[in-house]
């Protein structure tokens, strides 16, 4: 019972940890070195509106007696681990979703009687983490995992993160770990691109040499040429890929609808609305983190601040805020932009150095004081977010934000950061929130984001259909929708039929609307997917109730049920691997297993025929004969520049000083 006590205060440990590495499995008996990854092998299917991730690794143990092992891997955004296999006698035993409390009570039982059992759990935002015992000596412990997440076309870009660097967040707690991210025996990625609308290009960074081909016209495959041995698993991988240019503004609708049961589907609304190019002058308002994390970030991200700063106009003004464990202005007021105020500030920004810890609020609040009422406002917030000092709650950096009207444009860097609170904080003022990789091509994120900056955005969305009864919508309220950005929604159908879809928003005040024409079928088995993504997307929404004090009895046995149903692991359900014959002994349906074959069985349909048409309104165009705003044109995906340069550069936005406009 002690081992097993040990067990559990390890995975403790690990929720206040950052992501580590991809794929280390660490023994419990942490004086002993990692077990080696023999192979990892990465499949990754990118199709229409969400991408599949597969990943399998083999691990040896080379020690001379059985160990406990826990398996770490980062939690890309927005993704659900929707598969979890262990090879028992030589066969893969599926994992199956239960509530948390009871699934460690499952994972001690079975440990205690000498049986093979696993057992994955959420941590936080940052990770998974996979607990296997045992993994025999002199042995090879085969792990299978499989991920979903909804992907976006952004400016008519899209982009997918496999991620493998670590967040680097807190080196203290790091220091437990002895990484060694390297595979010993081989390594590959193969990642499928598959599109209804013709892709222009197709770009990749990352570990190895990465080769790029297209196989057909709705087919693109990128390989990541890993080495036979010895390949380092310790750079995120980045995709881009970018639609042919001149696409029109579009309806997307993949349903699921297999019996005689609600259906589910995900609508995503290509705009192709008016929204002009903003002249008049901004008051920016730039929060810098500097604390310790920022340690191998800070020279690039200070230099873009230093760099954007020359391309603002002449009627704009700025000041930047330093923070770490607390903050302090390096301007001296308002600064107009000038060719010398540029060259002193950015010298002062080349000069800055990491120290203390990451205190956000004091950063952010330092930044809310300085907007002025009569002045329209933008306030830029740079950090890895990993908030370890002052409140790190969303309600208080809520109350402070309803005091002062400004936008906030959150830039997440790496695997660490606490992207739930900053894409929250971004929302919550009307503003937008981006990741940014190690590894991203950066020119092509300040394409997209330069065009958002610019223009005016689509406020107060809403999506209603009509003509057929639609329960269970995510997201209750649409966030706002900038230039090059879609608007996404899933919800459930409880009976098929044609419905008129209609979008509305206001810009610059003005009340604007669209409709259309689209049907949602009796039956199509094509994306069983989709009911996973859209129960995900709820779950998401759960827990940010929650975290904002809302009924967190009701809310959990809420995230619970939908975790349960539809086999997905999160903050309150995890997923455990047991002997075959211990699922019917111990009561457990095996709902993963039949979800897992029916979506498997899509995907091999699916990979042998061309591309699934999932545009909606063709025959009644949403949005007439207009051009999509942002599609296409995005220019060639170059070497980059800085992470902050992504939001800045080019910063040309005038934003409605009213939340409502």
């Amino acid at each position: 019972m002690r081992r097993l006590v040990f067990v559990f205060a390890l995975i403790a440990l690990a929720a206040t940890m950052p992501a580590l590495a991809a794929g280390l499995m660490k023994p419990v008996q942490s004086s002993l070195p990692d077990l080696e990854i023999e192979e990892h092998h990465v499949k990754v299917t990118i199709n229409n509106g969400f991408a599949v991730t597969e990943v399998d690794q083999v691990f040896y143990n080379p020690h001379e007696q059985d160990l406990d092992a826990l398996y770490s891997f980062p939690l890309p955004r927005d993704a659900s681990l929707s598969e979890l296999s262990l090879w028992i006698d030589g066969e893969e035993i599926v994992g199956e979703v239960v509530e948390k409390e009871r699934a460690r009570k499952i994972v001690q039982e079975e440990k205690a009687a000498g049986r093979e059992t696993s057992l994955a759990e959420q941590r936080e935002y940052y990770a998974f983490d996979v607990f296997v015992s045992p993994v025999r000596a002199a042995s090879r412990t085969r792990v299978r995992l499989l991920y979903l997440q909804p992907i976006e076309i952004d400016a008519g870009v899209g982009r997918y993160v496999y991620p493998l660097q670590e967040g680097e967040i807190d080196r203290e707690v790091r220091s437990f770990w002895t990484r060694q991210p390297v595979v010993h025996g081989k390594f590959s990625f193969e990642c499928t691109l598959r599109s209804s609308y013709p892709l222009d290009d197709v770009r990749a960074n990352g570990i190895g040499r990465s080769v790029v081909a297209q196989n057909s016209p709705d087919t693109w495959t990128v390989w990541v040429d890993g080495e036979e041995a010895g390949t380092q698993l310790d750079e995120d991988i980045v995709i881009y890929y970018r639609l042919a240019p001149d696409l029109p503004p579009r309806v997307d609708l993949l349903p699921y609808r297999a019996g005689d049961g609600p259906g589910t589907f995900m609508l995503v609304i290509t705009p192709g609305t008016d929204l002009r190019e903003i002249v008049e002058g901004t008051d920016w308002i730039v929060v810098l983190d500097v604390s310790g994390s920022m340690e191998t970030k800070l020279a690039t991200a200070a230099d873009a601040v230093a760099q954007a700063l020359g391309s603002m106009r002449p009627q704009d003004r700025f000041r930047i805020i330093e923070f770490s464990n607390r903050a302090q202005e390096i301007t001296a007021g308002w600064t107009p932009v000038s060719a010398e105020r540029v060259v002193e500030y950015g010298g002062k920004l080349r000069s800055l150095g990491v120290r203390g810890g990451t205190n956000l609020f004091a950063g952010f609040t330092a930044g809310l004081k300085l907007v002025e009422e009569d002045r329209t406002s933008a306030l830029i917030l740079v950090s890895d977010g990993g908030a370890n000092a002052g409140p790190t709650g969303h309600a208080a950096f809520l109350e402070q934000l309803e005091k002062k009207d400004v936008r906030v444009f959150t830039f997440v860097i790496g695997q660490g950061a606490n992207r739930p609170l900053l894409g929250r904080l971004a929302a919550d003022s009307g503003g937008f929130s981006m990741d940014v990789s190690n590894k991203d091509d950066l020119y092509g994120r300040l394409i997209q984001a330069r065009a958002k900056l610019a223009h005016e955005a689509l406020h107060g969305v809403r999506v209603e259909l009509d003509g057929v009864r639609v329960i269970d919508r995510v997201p209750e309220h649409l966030p706002s929708a900038y230039f090059g950005q879609q608007i996404v929604m899933f919800g459930r159908y409880v009976e098929p039929g044609e419905a008129t879809l209609r979008l509305s928003g206001r810009i610059s005040g003005e009340e604007k609307s669209w409709e259309t024409r689209i049907v949602l079928p009796e039956r199509d088995e094509t994306f069983p997917e989709i009911e996973r993504l859209r129960a995900l997307a709820r779950i998401h929404e759960l827990q940010d109730r929650i975290e904002v004090g809302g009924p967190a009895r009701e809310l959990r046995s809420a995230v619970v049920d939908l975790g349960t149903e539809y086999s997905i692991v999160s903050d309150y359900t995890s997923m455990i691997v047991v002997r075959k014959e211990r699922y019917d002994e111990l009561g457990i349906e095996r709902k993963n297993e039949k979800r897992t074959e029916r979506e498997r069985s899509a995907r091999v349909q699916r990979s042998g025929q061309a591309a699934v048409k999932t545009r909606a309104d063709r025959s009644q165009p949403m949005f007439g004969n207009s051009r999509s705003h942002g599609n296409g044109g995005a220019g060639a995906l170059g070497p980059g520049f800085a992470v902050l340069l992504v939001g800045l550069y080019g910063a040309r936005l005038l934003l409605q000083r009213r939340r409502g406009r």
